[in-house]
């Protein structure tokens, strides 16, 4: 059964967003939670949640750091914002936040489906109309180089340091050394979060 938990504290939209995707999926299971602490209560109760919508603009809340909360609680847990406002600085915010996706509210019914049908299936989503060039020139301040893009291509393939090492024909420590400059550069926390930018970004498939 497909389950989805939907963090929003307007109710007409999160009833709205909750029809239209049941009508899509008859056997989605939907949750509710209109704010921070509720959301963290159902993620303890039904730990299998792969996905939440998590509304960026909660009241009381002044940034996107509880997104960290919600993946302690849950690791497994891929979260996406939706958003009545629309821009290449929060998308980046998102993303820096540990988001992998952005669901503007103003989205098309049909454009809104296909989006969490990608979320859904392991994918990431962003609207192409957001990714700017201002936002890839504010993003490409520092650069990396060909050799970090090749390690963490690997990476995204599911290549542990040893297996990458081995291919690139390079020392563990090495790769190692890379993955801690990869980290600083894309302001990642860890392994996973950094392809998850990397391919937000388009930088790696």
């Amino acid at each position: 059964m497909t389950q989805l938990l939907i963090t929003d504290d307007q109710p007409v939209f999160v009833e709205g967003l909750e029809n239209i995707l049941k009508r899509s999926n008859p056997g989605m299971k939907v949750y509710r939670a209109e704010h921070i602490e509720p959301a963290k209560h159902c993620l303890k109760s039904n730990p299998s949640i792969p996905l939440m919508l998590l509304d960026r603009t909660l009241p009381g809340v002044d940034s996107l750091q509880h997104i960290k909360d919600f993946l302690a609680i849950s690791p497994q847990l891929r979260i996406a914002i939706i958003s009545g406002r629309e821009s290449q600085q929060h998308i980046h915010e998102a993303l820096e936040a540990g988001a992998i996706g952005f669901i503007p509210k103003s989205l098309t019914i049909d454009n809104t489906l296909k989006a969490v049908e990608l979320l859904l299936r392991g994918n990431i989503y962003i609207p192409k109309h957001l990714i700017g060039h201002d936002y890839r020139q504010r993003n490409n301040n520092k650069e990396l180089t060909a050799r970090q893009l090749e390690i963490l291509s690997l990476a995204a393939l599911g290549q542990s340091n040893k297996k990458i090492a081995l291919n690139l024909n390079l020392t563990e420590g090495t790769v190692k050394q890379h993955f801690n400059k990869i980290l600083s550069i894309l302001n990642a926390d860890n392994r996973s979060h950094a392809i998850q930018i990397a391919r937000m970004r388009g930088l790696i498939s």
